[in-house]
């Protein structure tokens, strides 16, 4: 077998873990690795593709807990989004400060000053949320640390995060590899890769929800909250660095 498909099928393995131990991150994590084999637009692709199945598997294990006020009003404004960006999408077009942006949103919901806003959106919020999510998620591809942002919140039990958020994921990467499908991205040729991903996909998520599953409510937020610091971090420092791959 092709050294590099072999670690392209244990980093789906070991990515689908995190994310379904953490709730996000291991899908960013697959998308840089992605981005050392293919250009960004393939790339993004494929990544939509195994993070749809590893997002849905997760999301169907823990099914009953999903919100589904919430899903469906990501849905709506995701569809617009999504909509919106395949019309407009064009290779000139880029979000080079987008690192910094996401930073900043992670930094707020995890140090937000006392008097200031708590983000913890309803229905409408997911239904903005969907709206950008959806336009944004053909260029930036990983949009799973912006998602994660509106869930650090004391409102929702950490089972209802986890599914209702890979329930989010999923729509949204979905409506990616129907969106890349659209303007003619051909994903036959990429099966052999994507079989052995999605396979090892399965398997890390399965993994990943039994160490979940044994996770106190406490734990899973101190982790989900320095998920999102650590990735912070890395963000700002792409963005000071100036190269900015995961985004490009």
């Amino acid at each position: 077998m092709n050294f590099d498909l072999i670690v392209l099928t244990l980093a789906a393995g070991f990515t689908s873990l995190i994310s379904a131990t953490i709730g996000m991150a291991g899908g960013t994590v697959l998308l840089s690795i992605l981005l050392f084999y293919f250009n960004p637009a393939t790339s993004i692709a494929l990544h939509a593709l195994n993070q749809l199945a590893s997002n849905g598997q997760r999301s169907w294990i823990l099914r009953s807990h999903i919100n589904l006020p919430f899903m469906y009003a990501f849905c709506g404004g995701a569809l617009i989004g999504n909509m919106i960006s395949v019309w407009l999408i064009q290779d000139t077009l880029t979000f080079s400060h987008a690192p910094l942006l996401i930073a900043v949103l992670i930094v707020y919901s995890l140090f937000k000053p006392k008097k200031m806003p708590q983000l913890k959106p309803q229905r409408f919020g997911f239904f903005v949320a969907g709206i950008f999510l959806g336009f944004i998620g053909m260029f930036v591809g990983a949009t799973g640390l912006i998602l994660g942002s509106l869930f650090v919140r004391e409102d929702m039990s950490k089972e209802q995060i986890m599914a209702t958020q890979g329930a989010i994921q999923s729509v949204s990467h979905g409506l990616k590899v129907l969106g890349f499908m659209w303007i003619g991205f051909d994903y036959v040729p990429w099966l052999a890769p994507l079989g052995g991903m999605l396979c090892a996909g399965i398997f890390g998520t399965q993994i990943g929800i039994r160490f979940f599953s044994h996770m106190s409510d406490s734990l899973f937020m101190f982790l989900y909250r320095l998920t999102l610091l650590a990735s912070a971090l890395y963000l700002l420092w792409k963005w000071f660095s100036g190269f900015a791959p995961t985004f490009m």
